[in-house]
Formats: C-alpha cells, sequence, structure tokens
C-alpha cells in the first residue's frame, strides 16, 4: 500500500451527488471518464488495487472482527445504527499523518458522539510497540484497530493510504475518501453530516 501521491491527491465517492458542493464525484462521472481517471491515479495506488472501492457503495459495508489497540474485539456488526468513520492509515505514510490530527477532532467531538458517530482506525500490520508510542507522543484517543492479517485491507481494497470511509446507521457504505489535501476535512465532515442526518 502507496501513501497519497501529492499530484492527484483526493479521490471521491459518495453515494449522494450533493454531498461534496464544488467537488465532482468520480460516481457522477461515465464510467469511460471514470477508467480515465483511474488511469491517472495510478501513481497513488489507484490502479494498483484495482479501484474496488466503487462496487462497494450502497451496499453492505464488509463486516470484521479485530481487536484494538486497547485489546477489544471490534466488529461492525456491534455498531449497526451508528454512523462509521473507518480510516484506513499507517505510522509511515506522511499524508496520515496529516490528516490525522481531523480525525481526532472528529472522534473527540461529543456533540457528534451523541449522534451516533464512532471513528474507528484500521491501521495496517503494524506492532503495538510501533503504534503506541506514535498515539501518545501526538495525543491521540481514537480507537486503533489492529489490522493484523489484512482482512480488512483484503475485503476494502483501499487503493491509497489515508482512505476514509463513511459507513452510514443501516451499514450502507455512503461516501470513500482517499488521499489528502487541505480540502479533505470539509470533504469528510460533509459525508459525516450527510450520514448522521440520513435514516434518523
Amino acid at each position: 500500500m502507496r501513501p497519497s501521491n501529492s499530484r492527484f491527491p483526493v479521490s471521491l465517492l459518495s453515494t449522494n451527488p450533493n454531498v461534496f458542493p464544488g467537488f465532482t464525484s468520480m460516481t457522477a462521472l461515465p464510467n469511460t471518464v471514470t477508467m480515465m481517471l483511474c488511469a491517472m491515479f495510478a501513481a497513488s495506488g489507484c490502479a494498483q488495487k484495482g479501484f474496488g472501492l466503487p462496487s462497494l457503495l450502497s451496499h453492505p459495508a464488509p463486516d470484521f472482527s479485530l481487536p484494538s489497540l486497547d485489546s477489544r474485539q471490534i466488529s461492525l456488526t456491534q455498531l449497526r445504527g451508528k454512523v462509521i468513520v473507518l480510516d484506513f492509515w499507517a505510522t509511515w505514510c506522511t499524508p496520515c499523518r496529516q490528516a490525522l490530527p481531523h480525525l481526532q477532532a472528529l472522534a473527540a467531538n461529543a456533540d457528534l458522539a451523541r449522534k451516533g458517530l464512532v471513528v474507528l482506525a484500521i491501521d495496517e500490520r503494524e506492532q503495538p510497540a510501533t503504534i503506541r508510542p506514535f498515539l501518545d507522543q501526538n495525543h491521540y484517543t481514537f480507537t486503533v484497530v489492529q489490522d493484523t492479517d489484512a482482512s480488512a485491507e483484503q475485503a476494502y481494497d483501499p487503493p491509497e493510504f489515508p482512505t476514509t470511509i463513511i459507513i452510514g446507521r443501516d451499514g450502507l457504505v455512503r461516501a470513500v475518501i482517499s488521499g489528502w489535501t487541505q480540502d479533505t476535512p470539509y470533504l469528510i465532515d460533509a459525508a459525516v453530516t450527510d450520514a448522521l442526518d440520513a435514516n434518523k
């Protein structure tokens, strides 16, 4: 898995074409254009893994049962009825490091938690001895899920790091945001708000 490339840093996928005003979601484009954009994203990992995420939109998010860093077993089934932010990341990924402060802000937002938001940061096959010092140094308190066997990576097939997936209360994938720019927090917030407002 590669970190996002700065030349083509963000790809957007959403079930709601109005969730990203001012931005073009790839789901709103003809297939031929989407394929052309996929080729453009090849340097950042899009073509590397076949860009399988569009097939997940409006479909049930693949379930998993994985250990958290604090020794809990986390599964999506347990969280049905919540809006879930899944963030695929790793400590070695520079764009992920840029993205994590916003992930922490979402996780620490008590109002969003009351509305039903759950934030899960899925770390790719790193050891606790690597993850814990990184979290402590940066004062991150979000829940880290350890994808020790790469089962979540295989199920979701993220094209690059970071990739953020928004899952609705009904368990369906509502949006996917891959890569990182200064606009990414706005895009994630818009997708989260859209998901929280749906299916209340």
